[in-house]
């Protein structure tokens, strides 16, 4: 069965030809119409098998409506008749891709015969588009396990597994850049597979848009990976296409922590690209960050040679943990490789003031030393001395005395800022409590004590406070409380979220957990 559509200006013809077709056994006739405008309409809502239709019509000419057709649908096999038997017309039809051409009077034979043609022509189009479907699709699970192989087998292995690559995706050699989004722990607010869904369609349709991109899926140990391949010689911005789409499905309750390589130009940088998009994620799962945090943006990193410059991000990631002998120690290693590295007097200078004035900072966010107790940094020191060991050992006692002022004031009877922050928590739990709120009573930076409260207590504070609340709102359904008013009396203001969350802890949901206490039926 094919689907026709006829466009022709003289009615009596269009009527003559409309009743040949309805008695036609194989053809659906979806629709007429008697100008070129009015055919074009009829087109584009019917997505028609063939279109049979006149040459001159009022509006747009057939050939005109065709090549527009052809634009949206290059599929449609079109046959045209006229009683103007002109070269130029029927030049102008072959090169448009025309299959018939049709002198009126247009016979009931030859009809039949230009219809016969055009439905072994849409089996054969349909045939070879659901065999080139099913073969990109075979194509695209090839290429997926063979990025899945490259990122997970041995280094040993990477150089047959790139290999493999290119032999079932060689367009991908043509790639300009690419970049791994790796996202994990997703949460939502309706759990199921349409929230899946979308995160899946956002990440790959609405990012590529128009753009000439390749984007593939992986699951790895419950990340999701997706991998990004820019085939347009203009440069992609990928960070913050992510960064958008992320803050989209964050606004239908669709979350999740991610982490996004650096972008590498060519193929051969896949596997770094892998392992950055991870390490971030890492990173911004211990963080609960709430943004796609980018490979170069991490902090921390567990194996940095002691032969080479320490981050000093890594230091100042294992201050803000009061890992104050390990970064001693870093700070030892760096200041030792300032002292040999023969670098200019004015460069080692500024290395060392840019050290000492990092531990002050650090040391100030601690929260508990004052500044008046801090030692002054003077610049007048360091620019008198002249040799690479005395600018360093200089840096090295100004470290030391910053360290020595922050140990001490750890070691006071004072309240740890941790447990003043519990104590607030389980006698606010009823209001609005951000990470800003909590760091205004303890006087912290609120990274700093994010950091500080997972190192002390094993979980976020957002995970403490949500143990809390369901703790007070399990006692209070047990006194016999409806539902609904404890969600509000223990700071939910959302029922469905605090349904979830009850059930999350709990095992079962509120209600259900009310009937089981007080033995209601």
């Amino acid at each position: 069965m094919i689907k026709v559509v006829l466009i022709e200006d003289e009615n009596v013809v269009l009527k003559g030809m409309a009743m040949v077709l309805k008695r036609e056994p194989d053809v659906e006739l979806a629709g007429t119409a008697e100008d070129g405008n009015q055919g074009l309409e009829l087109i584009y809502r019917e997505h028609p098998d063939v279109v049979l239709t006149d040459i001159r019509m009022p509006g747009l000419s057939g050939l005109e409506m065709i090549e527009q057709a052809q634009m949206r649908f290059p599929d449609t096999v079109f046959i045209i008749f006229s009683g103007f038997c002109e070269f130029k017309y029927v030049q102008q039809a072959i090169g448009l891709g025309v299959l018939a051409y049709l002198e009126k009077p247009v016979t009931v034979s030859d009809l039949r015969g230009a219809l016969k043609k055009a439905a072994n022509l849409v089996d054969y189009k349909k045939n070879y588009i659901r065999m080139k479907e099913r073969t990109q699709q075979v194509n695209r699970v090839m290429v997926e396990q063979a990025l899945y192989d490259l990122m997970n087998q041995p280094s040993a292995m990477e150089a047959a597994n790139m290999e493999r690559l290119l032999e079932v995706g060689e367009y991908l050699s043509f790639s300009t850049e690419l970049a791994v989004l790796c996202a994990g722990k997703l949460s939502w607010k309706e759990s199921g597979v349409d929230e899946y869904r979308k995160l899946i369609n956002a990440m790959t349709f609405s990012i590529a848009g128009n753009h000439s991109l390749d984007i593939y899926t992986l699951t790895v140990e419950e990340q999701l990976y997706f991998v990004y391949f820019n085939q347009e010689c203009q440069i992609f911005p990928f960070y913050q296409e992510i960064s958008g789409q992320r803050q989209a499905l964050e606004d239908q309750g669709i979350s999740f922590y991610g982490g996004i390589s650096s972008i590498h130009q060519g193929i051969y940088g896949l596997k770094d690209a892998f392992s950055e998009a991870r390490s971030a994620q890492n990173y911004a799962c211990f963080l609960e960050a709430e943004e796609i945090v980018r490979s170069e943006d991490v902090e921390y990193r567990n194996h940095i040679p002691a032969e080479i410059t320490d981050s000093q991000y890594s230091m100042e990631f294992n201050f803000r943990l009061q890992n104050y002998s390990q970064f001693r120690k870093q700070a030892g290693a760096y200041l030792s490789y300032l002292a040999k590295a023969g670098i200019m007097p004015e460069l080692l200078r500024n290395e060392c003031l840019d050290l000492v004035y990092l531990v002050q900072k650090l040391s100030l966010e601690s929260g508990g030393v004052g500044e008046d107790r801090l030692p002054v940094i003077s610049h007048s020191e360091i620019m008198d001395l002249e040799s690479a060991e005395e600018m360093t050992d200089w840096a090295r006692r100004m470290t030391d005395r910053f360290l020595l002022e922050v140990e001490q004031d750890q070691n006071t009877e004072r309240e740890h800022p941790v447990s003043v922050v519990k104590k607030y928590i389980d006698q606010h739990y009823a209001e609005s409590i951000t990470l800003e709120t909590l760091a205004d009573q303890v006087h912290m930076n609120p990274t700093y004590l994010s950091v500080l409260f997972k190192k002390e207590e094993g979980v976020a504070y957002s995970h403490y406070l949500a143990q809390v609340r369901i703790r007070q709102a399990a006692g209070l359904l047990e006194k016999g409380e409806k539902a609904k008013d404890v969600c509000r009396k223990v700071g939910y203001f959302d029922y469905r979220y605090f349904n979830k969350q009850f059930k999350k802890y709990v095992g079962m949901t509120p209600d259900t957990y009310k009937r089981t206490k007080i033995g209601l039926e």
